[in-house]
C-alpha cells in the first residue's frame, strides 16, 4: 500500500533529480521528460495539484464570447454585466495558474501563458475598450443594381474616379473579390489613399456584372446570429486586428480596392509599404520559409542536446562549448525565433493556402496573413525600440498597448504625448509582457524564477529604451548627433542593442532553460538524427488522455504533450 510518506519521498526523489546538478553528467532529454512525469504524478498523488482539464478549466475564452456574441443592447444590465463577467474569468484563470499542470513542458508553460494572455485580452477588449459597441471590421456586401442605395451610390462616385486613375466612369466598376489582391500602388500604401477619408464609396478598375454592384462597409455588431458567432470569434482569436479598425502596425493595410469603397472614413493606419502576394506567391515564398525553419530547427535541437544547460540541468553545469555563456544565450535566441517562425509559417500555410477561400472565405484573404517579424533593419534604425517595436513579433502589441493607454490615460491622467505618459506607457507595456511570461514560468514542474527571471528581464526593457532614447535626445539637442555619420549612429544602434541582451538576455534564457522548454520536440521527423541511425520519427508517447472527475463536468481531455 502507497502511504503518504511514500508518495511525499516520490515527490522528493523526482524534484532532487530534475534540479541536483551533479546529476547532469549522462541524462538524456528522454529521462529528464521521465522524471517530470514521475514528479507530475506523485504531485497528483498528494493534490498537490490538478491535471489541466479542457474544457473545465478552459471556461474564461468561452464566458467572453459568450458575453461578446449577445445582440446588442442598450440595456445597462447588459453593459454593466462585463465587470462581474471579468471578475469571474480573472478568478477562473487565477485558480487554473496556482492549481494545475501538466508533464508536458509545452502545455504545462502555456497554462499560465494562455490563462494569463485571457485576463489581459479580456481586459483589452471589455475593460479597456467596448468591443461590441465601438469594433467595427471590414466586409463585402453584394447589392442589386436596381437598389436604390445602389444607384445613389453610383451618382455620388461618378466624376470621383479621376482621382483615382485620371479617367472618368460610366458607372460603379467591379472589385476584386476578397483574396483576389491585386499589389497596392507605392502612392498608396505610403499614405494609405486620401480618398479613404471622405466618406463617398470610390469605383475600383473593372466592370461590373449588371446582375450585382460590390461594396466594402466597416461592419459593426451584426444582428443576424450566425454573422454575429463569425465576427466574435475572429475578433476574440484575430489578436493583431486585421481588418479590423484597431489594426495595429506592421501589418499590410487594406488593399486598394477595399480602401477605395470603404463607406466609413475611419479605416486602420499601416505605414508599412507591402505588397501583397498572390496565393501562389504567398505558398511558396511560406513555403521555403518552413523548409529552411525546420532545417534550422533540426540542427539547433541536435546541438543543444550536447549541453545539459538545454536539458534543464541547470546553468552551473559543465558546457561542451567555450564561451559558454555567449553560445548558450545565442542558441536561445536562435531556437526561441526559429520555434516561434515554425508555428507563425503554419497559418498561411494552412489556412489560407490549404483550406483557402472556398472553406474560410474572406478569411483566407492572403493580405491577413503578413510576416509577424519585421525587418532587421529596425534594430540599425531605432536601437531597442526597434528591436522590440520594429523587428520582435507584435501578436500581442495591441493588448499591451490597450493597457498602457488605460493606466496611463485613465489612471495617471497623463498625455500620450509627454515624456511622463510616453514613460509611463512603456513599463505598463513591458510589465504585462512580464506577466505573461511569469505565469508562463510558473506552471511549468521545474525549479523556475518567475519573478527574478522572466518578469525581471521584460520589467528592464524600458529601461534600456528610456536610457537609449534619452542619450539621443541629448546629442541631438547638443548638436553632435548631426555630426555623426549615418552608419556610425546605426553601428552604435546595433551594439547597443547586442551589449544589452548580453546583460539582460541571461535572464530569460536561463529561465528558459529551467523551465525544460528545449526539451520538447519541434519536429515529427529529424534528418539529423535518422542519419546519426537514432531513429527518424520523433513523436510519440501519450498526448491526450480522458480525465473522469468527480463530476461530470469535470471531466475532460488532459493534454499531456508526448
Amino acid at each position: 500500500m502507497i502511504t503518504d510518506d511514500n508518495r511525499h519521498a516520490v515527490l522528493n526523489s523526482s524534484i532532487a533529480l530534475i534540479e541536483h546538478p551533479s546529476m547532469a553528467a549522462a541524462i538524456t532529454a528522454r529521462e529528464v521528460l521521465d522524471q517530470i512525469l514521475s514528479k507530475y504524478r506523485a504531485a497528483i498523488d498528494v493534490a498537490e495539484y490538478q491535471p489541466f482539464v479542457w474544457p473545465h478549466r478552459a471556461l474564461g475564452p468561452y464566458l467572453l464570447i459568450f458575453y461578446l456574441v449577445l445582440p446588442l443592447s442598450s440595456s445597462p444590465v447588459v453593459h454593466y454585466a462585463r465587470y462581474p463577467l471579468f471578475a469571474l474569468i480573472i478568478y477562473l484563470s487565477v485558480y487554473a495558474i496556482h492549481d494545475c499542470r501538466s508533464p508536458g513542458v509545452t502545455v504545462g508553460y502555456g497554462i499560465g501563458l494562455l490563462n494569463a494572455w485571457t485576463i489581459l485580452w479580456s481586459a483589452t477588449l471589455i475593460i479597456f475598450n467596448d468591443a461590441r459597441r465601438d469594433y467595427k471590421r471590414i466586409e463585402r456586401q453584394e447589392r442589386l443594381d436596381d437598389d436604390p442605395d445602389v444607384q445613389g451610390l453610383v451618382e455620388n462616385i461618378r466624376g470621383n474616379t479621376s482621382a483615382l486613375d485620371g479617367s472618368t466612369t460610366d458607372g460603379l466598376k467591379l472589385l476584386h473579390p476578397v483574396g483576389e489582391l491585386p499589389e497596392p500602388e507605392p502612392s498608396v500604401t505610403e499614405n494609405l489613399a486620401p480618398s479613404i477619408q471622405s466618406p463617398e464609396v470610390f469605383a475600383a478598375q473593372e466592370p461590373i456584372p449588371s446582375s450585382t454592384q460590390e461594396i466594402y462597409t466597416w461592419q459593426s455588431l451584426p444582428t443576424d446570429f450566425y454573422h454575429r458567432l463569425d465576427f466574435v470569434l475572429d475578433l476574440v482569436t484575430n489578436f493583431r486586428g486585421l481588418r479590423w479598425t484597431h489594426q495595429g502596425p506592421g501589418t499590410y493595410p487594406p488593399p486598394q480596392h477595399i480602401r477605395e469603397t470603404l463607406t466609413n472614413p475611419e479605416t486602420p493606419a499601416s505605414l508599412h509599404p507591402n505588397k501583397y502576394p498572390s496565393y501562389r506567391t504567398l505558398f511558396t515564398s511560406n513555403v521555403q520559409s518552413f523548409l529552411l525553419c525546420s532545417l534550422t530547427l533540426d540542427t539547433l535541437k541536435y546541438v543543444t542536446s550536447l549541453d545539459p544547460y538545454f536539458l534543464a540541468q541547470g546553468q552551473n553545469t559543465p558546457s561542451p562549448f567555450p564561451v559558454a555563456h555567449t553560445v548558450r544565450l545565442t542558441l536561445s535566441l536562435l531556437f526561441t525565433f526559429a520555434s516561434l517562425l515554425n508555428i507563425f509559417l503554419l497559418a498561411p500555410l494552412v489556412l489560407a493556402c490549404t483550406f483557402g477561400p472556398r472553406l474560410l472565405g474572406p478569411h483566407a484573404s492572403t493580405w491577413l496573413y503578413p510576416p509577424y517579424f519585421g525587418p532587421l533593419s529596425s534594430i540599425a534604425e531605432k536601437g531597442l525600440a526597434g528591436l522590440w517595436g520594429g523587428w520582435w513579433h507584435q501578436l500581442f502589441r495591441y493588448a499591451f498597448e490597450a493597457a498602457s493607454d488605460y493606466v496611463g490615460g485613465k489612471l495617471l491622467r497623463l498625455p500620450k504625448k509627454s515624456i511622463p505618459g510616453g514613460i509611463a506607457r512603456v513599463f505598463v507595456a513591458f510589465v504585462c509582457s512580464g506577466m505573461l511570461h511569469g505565469c508562463a514560468s510558473y506552471t511549468v514542474l521545474s525549479d523556475t524564477r518567475p519573478i527574478s527571471g522572466s518578469f525581471l528581464f521584460f520589467a528592464l526593457q524600458p529601461v534600456g529604451i528610456v536610457a537609449q532614447r534619452a542619450l539621443s535626445i541629448y546629442l541631438k539637442q547638443k548638436g553632435y548627433r548631426e555630426a555623426i555619420p549615418p552608419w556610425m549612429r546605426k553601428t552604435g544602434n546595433v551594439l547597443v542593442v547586442v551589449l544589452w541582451c548580453r546583460l539582460t538576455g541571461p535572464l530569460i534564457a536561463d529561465e528558459f532553460a529551467a523551465c525544460g522548454i528545449w526539451l520538447y520536440e519541434p519536429l515529427p521527423v529529424s534528418l539529423i538524427k535518422g542519419l546519426r541511425g537514432e531513429g527518424w520519427w520523433r513523436w510519440g508517447g501519450e498526448w491526450v488522455r480522458w480525465y473522469s472527475g468527480d463530476r461530470w463536468w469535470r471531466s475532460g481531455l488532459v493534454f499531456l504533450g508526448g
